[in-house]
């Protein structure tokens, strides 16, 4: 049998504000469910999981080999405030979530990015922007909608490094938004490895 190999570690960080749904894409990610039960979590949570990637020059003998991403997945309430900065250190990549319903909610991710750039050294960690509840889109009129200039202004503000629209509910685009943080990751720290 061929061994199994982890080349390397990443600590993912979820931010974003109470109720954007950041446990449901980390729930969908992890162990491929979804939970209707919409209480907030308390404090945070974490899990590890492994990830195949695919060597530059791998041959059909080489050994399988993969990365482990610990996911922290943080409560946004505001009495879990104080506790969040101990957690954010040593990230390798952060995912910044926000309601596609919820304007507010986008506008309340300049903390969370602040808290990235203070306390994960984010200005030197790959992170993506993702507009949860894209399922809910079509329950909400047209001019409500957040226009998509808020969302590439912010982008282009914040200098992140991609935007994905999904839905845990729908399994969209949940699976990419990993998959790219951690091409991401690897590219940063230049291993010559891909997800697959």
């Amino acid at each position: 049998m061929q061994e199994k190999e982890i080349i390397y570690t990443f600590k993912i960080v979820i931010v974003g504000t109470g109720g954007v749904g950041k446990t449901c894409l980390f729930n969908r990610f992890c162990f491929n469910s979804f939970n209707f039960d919409t209480s907030q979590t308390i404090g945070l949570s974490f899990h590890s999981i492994d990830l195949k990637i695919n060597y530059e020059n791998q041959t059909p003998y080489s050994r399988d080999n993969f990365i482990v991403n610990s996911i922290f997945d943080f409560g946004g309430q505001d009495r879990f405030k104080p506790l969040i900065p101990k957690f954010l250190g040593g990230a390798d990549g952060a995912i910044l979530t926000f309601d596609l319903t919820n304007a507010e909610s986008l506008e309340k991710l300049n903390y969370w990015h602040e808290l990235l750039i203070t306390e994960a050294k984010g200005t030197e960690i790959p992170k993506i922007l993702v507009g949860t509840k894209n399922d809910l889109l079509k329950e909400i009129p047209l001019n409500q909608q957040i226009k998509r200039d808020f969302i590439q202004d912010f982008m282009n503000d914040k200098e992140l490094d991609a935007y994905f629209s999904t839905s845990a509910l729908k399994n969209y685009n949940v699976v990419a938004v990993f998959k790219e943080l951690n091409n991401l990751m690897l590219r940063k720290k230049s291993i010559p490895y891909t997800v697959l």
